[in-house]
Order: structure tokens, then sequence, then C-alpha cells
């Protein structure tokens, strides 16, 4: 009897263990099966027009973002469109596209102002570590400190030198509280231990506007903001805020060269963004076909012509930077106890 039994014992032991190794491989084909499906949807990516949206009024960052679209529309034969959707310092553009389908065709412009936002917004619907796949980085520029020609200072260590004789009492401007550029005078503010005076405008032509009316005496900013008024005489360069000095102002020497902070350096910088959940396999393949445009010298051109110098980081090094700036602006915000609706 028990011998009899022995066989059908072990059956409905063994019946389990068999149980799991059918769904183990039915896990394993299904998992081969999307794989090969996502890297056929790679190799023929893109097959009809891919959006990118700016989350900026046109005439700004969208003008870089514009020579990349173009030149990635040639590469593919099918149009990339690029979607305006100004408001809210940038957050109804990245609300959009967080909860687009993550199919590669629906991208996110990122500034590193973007950033900032993440940390200092208190309702955003949206988190930049969390709700987006980097694809890669592709212009960088310095911020550029500029005073106005009423300004005795002729030089960086002759602002520093009047801001510590005047403590409180020098305004600088930017385009409006949490800005990079408010917020890279606050850091370098917090380590040369000056007190300095923000008057915050909205936007930067009208903080521009207000640097000429002697309303404010200096500014750090993009190039393309100041450079009519460089060449005019009615703004006068001092430094930039990289780690090295800027190929279209050689001879204006950098923040680290002038202070010895030897750790300051602060850019503006542009890249990619797809939704989180974004197939690796279509991710690589924008990324690769971002960095073969960037090869092409006509870009190159046509992005220094911008403003911003061409600079190529693949999706880990994006992502990198992203963390890396949450981290240090977050710092920043906290110690200013900044926080935006």
């Amino acid at each position: 009897m028990n011998d009899a039994r022995q066989p059908q014992s072990q059956t409905r032991a063994q019946a389990p263990s068999l149980t799991r190794r059918v769904a183990s491989m039915g896990l394993l084909m299904g998992a081969l099966a999307f794989g090969g499906a996502t890297q056929a949807q790679a190799q023929t990516y893109p097959d009809k027009p891919v959006r990118l949206v700016v989350g900026f009024a046109p005439g700004g960052s969208d003008i870089s973002a514009r020579i990349v679209a173009q030149k990635l529309s040639v590469l593919w034969g099918h149009q990339v469109i690029v979607d305006n959707r100004a408001g809210a310092a940038g957050n109804i553009g990245a609300d959009l596209v967080s909860r687009a389908a993550p199919d590669g065709y629906t991208l996110l412009l990122c500034v590193n102002s973007y950033t900032i936002n993440t940390s200092v917004y208190r309702n955003l619907s949206w988190d930049l570590l969390r709700d987006f796949a980097p694809v890669g980085l592709y212009a960088a520029s310095p911020l550029v400190v500029v005073v106005n020609d009423k300004m005795p200072a002729r030089n960086f260590n002759e602002l520093l030198a009047y801001a510590r004789a005047n403590p409180g009492k020098l305004n600088y401007g930017s385009a409006g509280t949490g800005t990079a550029p408010h917020l890279a005078v606050e850091l370098f503010a917090q380590k040369t231990n000056l007190s300095m005076t923000h008057i915050p405008y909205k936007g930067s032509a009208p903080s521009v506007t207000a640097l000429l009316a002697n309303e404010v005496q200096f500014a750090f900013g993009a190039l393309s903001a100041f450079d009519a008024f460089i060449k005019a005489g009615r703004l006068r360069p001092l430094a930039v805020t990289t780690a090295t000095r800027y190929s279209r102002l050689p001879d204006t020497p950098t923040v680290r060269e002038v202070s010895g902070i030897a750790d300051f350096d602060v850019d503006i910088w542009y890249g990619l963004l797809a939704p989180a959940k974004t197939p690796s396999a279509i991710i690589r393949k924008l990324s690769e076909d971002l960095k073969k445009v960037l090869a092409d010298p006509d870009t190159q051109n046509k992005l220094r012509e911008a403003g911003v110098e061409p600079a190529y980081m693949d999706p880990q090094q994006l992502g990198d930077l992203m963390k890396r700036d949450v981290e240090r602006w977050r710092d920043v915000a906290t110690r200013l106890k900044i926080t935006l609706d």
C-alpha cells in the first residue's frame, strides 16, 4: 500500500515545482518577446513626426532647440515639431511631457532651471528625477557677470571691493526669484560672505532694461541677453561663471581666476528628456542620433551663433548632471527659504 501511494505522493509534491517552472518560462518568453518588440520599434523609430515641447516663449532657449530639431528632421526624414508651451517658469511644458505616452514621440527641452523648479515649487505634478528619462545634453553656456556703464568697477575684483565697501547696497537683477541667475549670485555671495540685494523682474528682458537704467548695478545672465549691449559699450562683461573661459569672450576671465573660489562652476545647459518608462532602446537611438547631428560642423556653427557651445552628454552623464544640480540648488533654495506656488 505504501509503495503504491509513493509515486502519487511524489507527483503531488512535484506539481507546484513544475507549475513554477512553467510560469517562469512564460515570464521569460514574455520578456523576450517584449524586448524583441521594443528593439524592433527602435530600429524603425521614428516613423512619424516627433514633438519637442519647449516650456518657454519663442525667442529664447527655443532658438537652440529649433536648430537641433531641424537637423534631426533631416536625419530622420520625419519632422521634429517644436511646440512652445510657455508659462509657470517652464512647468506647464514639463507637466505635459511627464504625462505623455513613453514612446519617444514627445520630448522635452530641459534647461537647468528645471533642476531648480523641482525643488522650489511646492505644487508640481512632476518630479524631474522621477518622471523623466535623460536622452542627452546638446549645448551649454556660461553665465556672464556684467555691470552697467555707470558702475565704477572696471574688473571683477573692483566689483568685489565695491560690494564689500557697500554691504547690502549693491543691487543685482534677475529674471525672477528662483531662476538660475538669481541662485547663481546667491551661491557666489555665500562663498564670498558678501551681502547684495536681489531685485527680481518678470523675465530677462525687463531685468536687462533695469540694468541699463541703473535700477540694478550688475547681473549674472546668458550672453545672448547681454551681447548687443556689450557690443554697444553699455554693459561691461567682468567674468564668466564656468571653470574655463568662453570662446566668444576670450579676454573675459572666469570667476575662479579672479576670486580664487576653486569650486565655482555654474553654467546654463540644454538637453532632451523623454517621459519615464520610455524603452531604453529608443532612448539609446535618440541619444546616438543627437550625437550624430552635434558632430556636424554646420550644427556646431549654428549653435555658436545662437550663443551656446555645442556639448554632448549621453543619458547616464546627463542624469548624473541633473542629480548634481538638483542637490546643489536645493541647498541654496533651502538656505534662502525660497518656496514658490
